[in-house]
């Protein structure tokens, strides 16, 4: 048989995998990778995927992650969070829209998408349980403005998705990439604040109410102790030197983080432990595997699947649909955006666009990608839509806020379809 009809079909195993069991995709990757070099009589060796393995992106979620551990284990970010909700001052219609604001700004700052919504969503559900507004318009703002903030350049996130862009040969997106996730999710975050309606709040008039708000809003923050300070002013100096001396994100991260552990404000064992190893090796055995087939013609069938049902004037609406149909159920960051981003240069050729606007359609579907894989992820089957639902008071019906997530993250994906359509084309 074909090889690249064996890597192919292998690449989609591994996915189908990733979407209806718990197993670690990427582990089955790099397996399936070794076994593909094994069949190939010597075309790929396995020296070659040694050589293919995305070091550089590893390293730096490795330095970015485990900064970030720092600041969530010493309770840093938490802080953050909790002198942020100040801002709302009792008022239950600015609360939804002021955990959205958090939540992208905590993932943006450098803890990405999975920490800010790991902070946020007890605190969140906090305030459903006083309030008694919708559990569903909470985790829809959280969720959605976790992953707004979560493509910037200097989350794990943001990491992944410009170090595919530049693998197929597209730089200087960064900037780009973050705004279209915040156009997205925002879009996303909005329609769900007036579908669960978040706009009646404002008109609550129940003194009792707005007084047991004002409780939770008030408790008095204690002050930054020494590992606290220590670790936000060194995320500070982590961003300036990436912002304005150019050095590289993930050793820079690494660096403040041994500093700081070094200083003694960190149990370095246990941030050890608690840094997210499932998922990057998740991320770069998928990255992996589609290298391998890549290179022995195996993405050329995908390509040519896709191309056949598109044009240049479809390919934008369906290819949303795809990427955010086969997110709900699977990994966005680590499993989606390896899978599809690589496949963008040969389905614009396909599709017969060349020159100028193949680039520009390039960048379209980048875009398209990016955002249409995270703005499913309210749904139960992804992490952050799981945290929500885990933390939900216990009057609330969480078999009912389960269907009621699941319904949004699908109907997230013809949502997503559209504003491709619309915005990148």
């Amino acid at each position: 048989m074909d090889l690249g009809i064996i890597s192919l079909v292998a690449l989609i195993i591994a996915v189908i995998i990733s979407m209806i069991t718990e197993k670690n995709i990427g582990l089955l990757a790099i397996v399936f990778a070794f076994l593909i070099a094994m069949m190939s009589n010597g075309e790929i060796k396995v020296d070659n995927l040694l050589d293919a393995f995305p070091l550089k992106m590893f390293m730096m979620l490795v330095g970015v992650t485990y900064l970030f551990t720092i600041a969530q284990d010493n309770g840093s970010i938490a802080k953050v969070a909790q002198v942020s909700l100040k801002f709302a001052r009792g008022n239950v219609g600015m609360l939804p829209i002021i955990f959205f604001l958090m939540a992208v700004i905590l993932s943006a700052v450098g803890p990405g998408n999975i920490a800010a919504t790991v902070v946020l969503a007890p605190i969140g559900m906090a305030i459903v349980n006083e309030t008694k507004m919708s559990p569903l318009l909470m985790t829809l703002m959280i969720v959605n403005g976790a992953n707004a903030g979560a493509l910037s350049p200097f989350a794990p996130t943001g990491i992944i998705a410009n170090g595919l862009a530049a693998q197929i040969g597209i730089v200087g997106l960064e900037r780009n990439i973050f705004l279209n996730s915040l156009l997205g999710n925002g879009a996303a975050a909005a329609l769900g604040y007036f579908v669960c309606g978040g706009h009646k709040l404002w008109k609550v008039d129940d003194p009792e109410l707005k007084e047991r708000v004002k409780k939770i809003l008030d408790v008095k923050v204690e002050r930054l102790d020494k590992k606290q300070a220590s670790t936000l002013i060194g995320i500070v100096i982590w961003i300036i030197l990436v912002m304005f001396f150019k050095w590289d994100v993930g050793f820079t991260a690494l660096t403040v983080g041994v500093i700081l552990s070094l200083l003694k404000m960190t149990d370095e064992e246990k941030i050890m432990r608690q840094q997210p190893w499932f998922t990057m090796f998740m991320l770069v055995g998928v990255m992996l595997l589609v290298e391998v087939a890549s290179q022995t013609g195996g993405l050329d069938y995908a390509v040519k699947g896709i191309s056949a049902i598109s044009n240049p004037n479809t390919i934008s609406l369906i290819f949303g649909f795809i990427v955010g149909f086969i997110s709900i159920y699977s990994g966005s960051s680590a499993v989606v955006m390896p899978t599809f981003i690589p496949l963008i240069p040969g389905i614009v050729a396909g599709i017969g666009v060349t020159g100028a606007a193949a680039l520009e359609m390039q960048k379209n579907l980048i875009y398209v990608c990016c955002v249409s894989a995270h703005l499913v992820d309210a749904s139960p089957l992804s992490l952050l839509g799981a945290l929500c639902v885990a933390q939900a008071p216990a009057w609330v019906n969480k078999t009912k806020l389960f269907r009621q997530l699941l319904l949004w993250g699908v109907s997230m994906s013809v949502f997503a379809a559209l504003i491709s359509f619309l915005f990148w084309r």
